[in-house]
């Protein structure tokens, strides 16, 4: 949920045996642009140019239309599950939401005192949470003037991760004081905490079934949680000298990729595929480092710009 996260990928060590793949697009960039992000269709991309300036860009056929300038510059996107909405966070704690398609008119207003750190749109594509540093989450309406829904707070410092689970009853964050904590988002009442870790949690995912909460974060582990108690199923093999930090999964609730950054800064980041019914991973194999990567219809796709020339190939 910050900006370009998943960008990361594109330092992702390469390793010689590349799976198959096969083409998904090829198209020409506006700019010179070390990365991108993917939408979840597929059917576009945020272009981040050399020079700090954003684009939309259609896949596959490469019409694109200017996103946001250099300055201010950015500090949280994230598209809508739709791909319909994008929702950009400024230093300043002002939020921005923007049409993603067609020719909406963009919203924008001051969220927060602060720089906005996460972003996250609901599955409804309506509503939105803010989180800007060292300050509590808030809930916004996406009416034509957001309206304040909710003030989500913590013992100390901001919050780092938020889901909501597929049937949009529940909201689930985590707050650098290490604390998960449960919502009813029918009246914003909070229901349980979970008190388990030491360390934060980065990223939190429910299953595409809504069966279980997935949480990865400094531990180096995924900890799968049952949403309905709160409690603690089981913990996945720690990936040792590692934070998680981004968890999707593909075509179903079994099989995720994850990906990690070294703690030590001394690696660059690297991703796991999990299988969750054996509990056991094998690497993400790559024959070149990848500049944007997303899951699109349950499958990976990786992109690689030169120069400026994106393509993009599906992973079998």
């Amino acid at each position: 949920m910050r900006a370009f996260r998943l960008a990361a990928v594109l330092v992702i060590s390469a390793v010689t045996a590349a799976v198959a793949s096969q083409p998904v697009a090829k198209v020409q960039l506006p700019c010179d642009s070390l990365y991108q992000m993917l939408s979840p269709t597929g059917k576009q991309a945020v272009v981040a140019c050399k020079d700090h300036r954003s684009y939309l860009v259609s896949i596959p056929d490469g019409a694109s239309r200017p996103l946001l300038p250099a300055e201010p510059r950015v500090s949280a996107l994230v598209y809508s599950k739709d791909g319909q909405w994008l929702a950009a966070g400024f230093p300043d704690g002002t939020v921005r939401v923007m049409p993603g398609q067609g020719t909406a008119a963009a919203r924008q207003w001051k969220a927060g005192p602060h720089r906005i750190d996460t972003l996250y749109l609901f599955p409804d594509g309506k509503k939105l949470f803010v989180a800007p540093v060292d300050s509590p989450g808030t809930v916004w309406e996406l009416t034509e003037t957001p309206t304040l829904l909710a003030t989500l707070p913590v013992a100390f410092g901001g919050m780092d991760a938020v889901a909501v689970s597929p049937d949009g009853e529940l909201l689930v964050a985590a707050g650098d004081d290490t604390v998960l904590r449960w919502y009813d988002t029918a009246t914003w009442q909070k229901m349980r905490e979970y008190n388990g870790f030491l360390l934060e949690t980065f990223v939190l995912t429910f299953t595409p079934d809504g069966k279980y909460l997935l949480a990865g974060g400094a531990d180096s582990r995924i900890t799968v949680l049952d949403p309905a108690s709160g409690q603690q199923v089981r913990q996945l093999p720690p990936e040792a000298g590692s934070s998680v930090a981004d968890i999707d999964f593909l075509g179903g609730p079994q099989r995720t990729l994850t990906l990690y950054f070294d703690n030590s800064g001394e690696k660059p980041p690297h991703a796991l595929f999990w299988d969750l019914a054996t509990d056991k991973s094998t690497p993400l194999k790559a024959d070149s480092r990848p500049t944007c990567s997303g899951i699109v219809t349950g499958k990976l796709w990786l992109c690689n710009s030169d120069s400026r020339t994106l393509t993009i190939l599906q992973q079998e």
